[in-house]
């Protein structure tokens, strides 16, 4: 896509979309690499185009107009893309490390994109990521804070009858010192939930 005016984030995200939508995934990892050679920056493209690719493939599957089996190999092929993305060139390794976080899902949630997004975009920011994906069981996403003492635990939720689980684990994890930031539709529009159930941040 490069060789004329730098494409706009929207034209971007339909490009994306029809390539992620047609099954296409060498056509994906060429619009984000032609808008790379644009001149976009990667934490751009993950939060302005991927980002909202994806949002788009989940109202197209609640609304009916694609099926699951559309909407699991659209979200596959989006993931290639953030790898495409956000390969860790040795040569580009920080200077200077922020903090080391953990990011991970509430136990029983099998959403993880958000949080792989939250991961990707940190680690562009210089973090040291310990991302841990979806469904991690409690008691191992705090015997993991154990073992790599993290600044922060960010647990990421989409669905409200997972609270609960949410709740176990930002007390777990508290219990042991490590501050719990909470994010994902679960915890409502404005965090509610998560100060509720005790994060320290939304």
């Amino acid at each position: 896509m490069s060789g004329g005016p730098r494409a706009s984030a929207g034209e971007l995200g339909e490009a994306l979309w029809k390539a992620v939508i047609d099954g296409d995934e060498y056509d994906a990892v060429d619009v984000v690499r032609g808008a790379l050679a644009d001149g976009w920056q990667e934490e751009d493209l993950l939060l302005d185009v991927v980002a909202a690719v994806q949002a788009r493939i989940g109202l197209e599957w609640a609304a009916d107009r694609i099926t699951v089996a559309q909407e699991h190999a659209a979200t596959a092929i989006n993931e290639r893309v953030i790898t495409a993305l956000t390969y860790l060139d040795p040569g580009a390794r920080p200077d200077v490390v922020k903090g080391r976080v953990t990011v991970s899902c509430v136990d029983g949630e099998w959403h993880a994109f958000p949080a792989r997004l939250v991961a990707e975009t940190l680690r562009l920011r210089g973090w040291k990521v310990d991302y841990l994906g979806a469904q991690t069981p409690t008691p191992h996403l705090v015997a993991h804070q154990h073992h790599t003492n993290s600044d922060a635990v960010l647990l990421s939720g989409s669905i409200p009858t997972h609270l609960p689980r949410a709740h176990t684990a930002i007390n777990a994890c508290r219990s042991v010192g490590v501050p719990v930031v909470a994010g994902g539709r679960a915890f409502g529009v404005d965090g509610r939930y998560a100060r509720a159930l005790g994060a320290d941040a939304w």
